[in-house]
């Protein structure tokens, strides 16, 4: 009897500590500021929910209460598509996912949480484990996609951007192990020798708590190693380089390619005859940014242009030059020009003297 006890003691430091480090996994992600906002967004909506899941654990192991047990299926549910959605932003222009794939991921959770709600044992487990699986698999698709897909990782931090992808589907993988394993044994034989090897299986978070240290410190690392191998590259971009830029520049000026919100950096080497690579090494090594980055600034001086010459509504300025989305387009826009399209608009319309002085005339008449 003691002995049990001081096992499912043992196991309540493995969760609450999986909470910690989890929470501190947010704070590494919101420090990322290169990396869009739907990405960091999606990252912490999974890093969070593994943090509850795993209080719920600990206080279920440590005062043997399951008030949170109604609750905990529908978070797990919610983890690895958070995850897959925020990698998959990275290889985006406009560092959103498209809507069907929101909508697929929407109606997966729906689902699942549909499946849960069902009142029969063991329903939530398989629910949980279904998604987890479907996911996974993602995961390793996007692992294997090539580095210039990820539009918004430069080439220099792509080992970074393997390590956190390659923790993040470790980490799924092995929360379907455990959870087949105890669902299995649960049908086997009976709830009380499910919960003992969940017991057990806590350990196993030890693993993932150490892979989401080692995750954390890649991204940080890789952050700082791209910003010192920027710098580098700014300096001594190669002839090459220059050449490649060159004619890449002259493209985007003849064909205003940047208008395509579907353009990516594969396709723009298959225009200049090189590889995706060369494009977004050139790119990185000539300006100092990424291909997104450099993309979205052209599509930024082109709705400046039709901001102050033309009459055209903001959104249909927006979709001229080449965003889809409104967060984006102001988050760019702000960023380039420190205002956003309407201030701009406002503070630079041609008309704006002419309609002050009629307004003045008619005033004093």
């Amino acid at each position: 009897m003691n002995a049990e006890k001081d096992k499912g003691m043992a196991s309540i430091p493995v969760a609450w500590l999986l909470s910690i480090f989890a929470l501190l996994l947010v704070a590494i992600v919101a420090r990322q500021v290169r990396m869009p906002v739907f990405a960091r967004t999606s990252f912490g909506v999974a890093l969070i929910s593994i943090a509850i899941v795993a209080v719920f654990v600990g206080v279920r192991f440590q005062f043997s209460d399951p008030v949170f047990i109604v609750l905990q299926p529908y978070l797990a549910a919610v983890t690895a598509p958070a995850f897959w959605l925020g990698f998959h932003a990275l290889t985006t222009q406009n560092g959103v996912p498209n809507s069907g794939a929101v909508r697929v991921a929407a109606s997966i959770v729906a689902l699942a949480w549909i499946i849960i709600a069902v009142p029969y044992p063991w329903t939530a487990s398989v629910a949980v484990i279904l998604v987890n699986t479907i996911y996974a698999v993602r995961l390793l698709g996007l692992l294997r996609l090539p580095s210039e897909r990820f539009v918004h990782i430069a080439p220099q931090a792509d080992p970074a951007l393997r390590t956190a992808l390659g923790g993040c589907l470790a980490f799924i993988t092995l929360v379907v192990i455990i959870d087949a394993s105890v669902l299995i044994t649960g049908m086997a034989a009976g709830e009380a020798r499910a919960m003992a090897l969940l017991s057990d299986a806590a350990f196993l978070a030890v693993a993932t708590i150490s892979l989401g240290v080692v995750t954390g410190l890649a991204l940080v690392i890789g952050s700082d190693r791209q910003t010192e191998d920027e710098a580098q590259s700014i300096a001594r971009p190669l002839d090459e380089d220059r050449a490649i830029f060159e004619k890449l520049d002259v493209l985007m000026a003849e064909a205003n390619l940047f208008q395509d919100p579907e353009i990516t950096v594969a396709r723009l080497g298959r225009r200049l005859g090189v590889p995706a690579r060369s494009v977004s090494s050139a790119v990185n090594r000539v300006t100092g940014e990424n291909t997104s980055r450099y993309i979205n600034g052209l599509r930024v001086q082109h709705a400046v242009h039709l901001l102050e010459s033309t009459t055209l509504p903001v959104t249909d300025v927006m979709l001229e030059s080449g965003f889809i989305s409104k967060s984006s387009f102001n988050t760019e826009f702000r960023r380039i020009t420190g205002q956003t399209p309407s201030g701009h608009r406002k503070s630079h319309r041609p008309d704006a003297p002419m309609v002050r002085k009629q307004a003045s005339e008619r005033s004093t008449s």
